[in-house]
C-alpha cells in the first residue's frame, strides 16, 4: 500500500468537488479549486528551477495560501517548511540556514522580516510574495497558483518528507522535525475519530499553523471532507463570529484561549450551538478550568490531547466520556487519557528499562507516527530514537486503568500560552547584556498563560540595569512570547548542585515564595 497526500488531495477534488475546502480572508475555495491551484503552484515552482527534494518555506499568518502550501510542494516532489512568524530575523535566519530552502513564500505583513532573515542567513532563495502588488525580483504567488500547468516531477509519497515543522530544542536551538506522508496519514486516520470530528462538517483553525496541533487538522480535513475556516490570528470576537457564521462544529484551543473565551464579556451573545467538539491541548489544562468548560459547554464533546511535533502529533487522548465531574467515569481529569490506538507507549527508567505500573519514568513511544527524524541532527536522532523508541523527555506514569499521567518534564522547557519555550535560548540572550553576570530562566505558574517566563539575574558588581531595559534587549533578539514577564534581581549566589549546575527547582521555590502569581 502506498500513501500520498497529493493523491488524496486529487481524490478530494474528484469526490467532494465543489464542497468548501477552506475559507480565509472572506474567500471560500472548493476542493476542486484548491487542487487545481496546488497543481499549478507545484508546476510554477518547477519552472522556477526547483528540483525534487528541494524545500519550499512559508513565512506568514494563517491563510488559504498556507493551506495550499501544506500540499502543493509535494505535488512536484518538494518538501514544505513552515516558519514561525513570531520569530525575530535572527531566529528566522537560523531556521533558513538549517533547512536551506530554494524558495521562500511570505505574506505582505512579513515581507520585511523575510528580507532581513534571508540577508542574515546569507542565502538567495526564490522570493515569492502573497500580496496584491509584488515588486521584482519577488514573484507573485497568485501568478503561480493561477497559471495552468502540471508538474513533470513525480509526487513525493510514503516515507518521503512531506513537511518540516520547527520546534525548540533543549539547547535552545530550533530543530526541524521531518514528517512523512505515512506519519501524517497514520495520525489523520486515528486522531479525528478519537476526538469526535465529523465528516462533512466545519472546523475552526485558530492556532498558528506553524504548529502541528492546528496544522494536523488540515491533513485530516482532506480525508474527511472537513471545511477549514482559517483565522489569520487569534481574535476572540472574530472567532465567535466565525463560529456563528460558518456553523463550526469542531475547534482546537490551548487552555489560555479557553480561559479568555469564558472571561470575555461577549461570551453568550453569539450563537455557538453548532459547536459539538472542542479539543484542549498544547499545555496542561488546570482542573478548575476544565470544570468551568464542562459547565459552560454541557452538550459539547470535550477532549484533552497530549502530543508533540515529533509524534505527528498525538500520543494520548482523554476522550469525551471522561470529561465528567460525577459518575463512574469521573476522576480522570488529571490524566491525559489513554494512548492512541496506533502507538505503543511505555515508561522507561534512566537505563531504558521498562518500569512497572504506577512508577514515574520517561515516556517513550513507537509506532507509525514517530517522526522521520530531526533535520541535520544525526547525533540527536541517535539519542532521541535509540532502541527503536522515541524518547519524549516527559516524565509520567500509567495508573491501574491504563491512563497516562504527566508528572513533569525532564527537559526544562516552559509552556506558556501553548508555546514551547526553552530557557537556554533566553539565557544566552540576557547573558550577552554587559550588565549581567549570571542568569537563570525558569517557568512560574500563571493563571492566564499556564506558565510564565521568569528571569533570575545577578548583575556585575557596580552595574545597573532595569527589568524594562532587559526586556527591550530580549525583544531585539527573541520572539515576544519568549521574553521574560518577570525578573528577580539577587545578590546572593545561585543555588548549585555538586556538579556546579544551577538548581532550578530550588531557585523556582525561592522565587515563588516571594512572587505573586498572575
Amino acid at each position: 500500500m502506498s500513501v500520498c497526500f497529493g493523491d488524496l488531495l486529487e481524490k478530494a477534488a474528484r469526490v467532494y468537488g465543489d464542497d468548501p475546502a477552506v475559507t480565509s480572508g472572506g474567500r471560500t475555495k472548493s476542493w476542486r479549486e484548491v487542487y487545481e491551484r496546488c497543481r499549478n503552484l507545484a508546476a510554477g515552482l518547477e519552472q522556477l528551477g526547483l528540483k525534487r527534494g528541494d524545500r519550499v518555506a512559508y513565512l506568514g499568518f494563517n491563510s488559504d495560501a498556507l493551506f495550499e502550501c501544506y500540499f502543493a510542494p509535494s505535488l512536484a516532489g518538494f518538501e514544505a517548511v513552515v516558519l514561525n512568524f513570531r520569530w525575530s530575523a535572527r531566529e528566522c535566519a537560523a531556521a533558513l540556514r538549517e533547512c536551506e530552502p530554494k524558495a521562500l513564500i511570505f505574506d505582505e505583513a512579513h515581507a520585511e522580516l523575510a528580507g532581513r532573515a534571508v540577508i542574515e542567513a546569507g542565502q538567495s532563495p526564490q522570493m515569492i510574495e502573497v500580496a496584491s502588488s509584488v515588486v521584482a525580483p519577488a514573484v507573485a504567488y497568485e501568478d503561480l497558483a493561477t497559471r495552468a500547468g502540471t508538474p513533470a516531477t513525480p509526487r513525493s509519497r510514503d516515507d518521503d518528507t512531506l513537511i518540516i515543522y520547527f520546534t525548540g530544542g533543549t539547547t535552545g536551538r530550533s530543530k526541524g522535525v521531518m514528517l512523512t506522508h505515512w506519519n501524517l496519514f497514520a495520525n489523520a486516520m486515528g486522531a479525528p475519530h478519537i476526538m469526535g470530528n465529523e465528516r462533512n462538517s466545519a472546523q475552526l483553525v485558530v492556532g498558528p499553523m506553524f504548529h502541528l496541533a492546528p496544522g494536523s487538522r488540515i491533513f485530516s480535513a482532506v480525508l474527511m471532507n472537513i471545511h477549514s475556516v482559517i483565522m489569520p490570528r487569534f481574535d476572540l470576537t472574530e472567532m465567535m463570529a466565525a463560529i456563528e457564521r460558518h456553523r463550526v462544529h469542531s475547534l482546537t484551543l490551548v487552555p489560555t484561549m479557553m480561559h479568555m473565551i469564558l472571561a470575555h464579556p461577549d461570551f453568550g451573545r453569539y450563537d455557538l450551538s453548532s459547536v459539538g467538539q472542542i479539543t484542549l491541548g498544547g499545555s496542561p489544562t488546570p482542573r478548575d478550568l476544565l470544570e468551568k468548560v464542562i459547565a459552560a459547554f454541557p452538550s459539547v464533546k470535550l477532549n484533552n490531547g497530549y502530543g508533540m511535533t515529533e509524534m505527528s502529533p498525538m500520543l494520548a487522548a482523554l476522550t469525551a466520556e471522561y470529561h465528567v465531574l460525577d459518575g463512574p467515569n469521573a476522576g480522570k481529569l488529571s490524566s491525559v487519557g489513554r494512548p492512541v490506538p496506533c502507538l505503543d507507549i511505555r515508561i522507561f527508567d534512566a537505563d531504558d528499562r521498562e518500569l512497572p505500573q504506577g512508577e514515574i519514568g520517561e515516556i517513550v513511544a513507537r509506532g507509525p507516527t514517530v517522526m522521520k527524524g530531526y533535520l541535520n541532527r544525526p547525533e540527536e536522532n541517535a539519542v532521541a530514537l535509540r532502541g527503536g523508541w522515541f524518547h519524549t523527555g516527559d516524565m509520567g506514569y500509567f495508573d491501574r486503568e491504563g491512563f497516562l499521567h504527566i508528572s513533569g518534564r525532564s527537559k526544562e522547557m516552559i509552556i506558556s500560552g501553548g508555546e514551547n519555550i526553552y530557557p537556554t535560548e533566553i539565557e544566552d540572550v540576557i547573558s550577552s547584556h554587559p550588565a549581567v553576570s549570571q542568569i537563570a530562566v525558569i517557568g512560574v505558574p500563571s493563571e492566564k498563560w499556564g506558565e510564565a517566563v521568569h528571569a533570575v539575574v545577578i548583575l556585575i558588581e557596580g552595574a545597573e540595569v532595569s527589568a524594562d531595559e532587559l526586556v527591550a534587549h530580549c525583544r531585539k533578539n527573541l520572539a515576544g512570547y519568549k521574553c521574560p514577564r518577570g525578573f528577580t534581581f539577587r545578590q546572593e549566589p545561585m543555588p548549585l548542585s555538586p556538579a556546579n549546575k544551577v538548581l532550578k527547582s530550588e531557585l523556582r521555590n525561592q522565587v515563588l515564595a516571594k512572587t505573586q502569581i498572575t
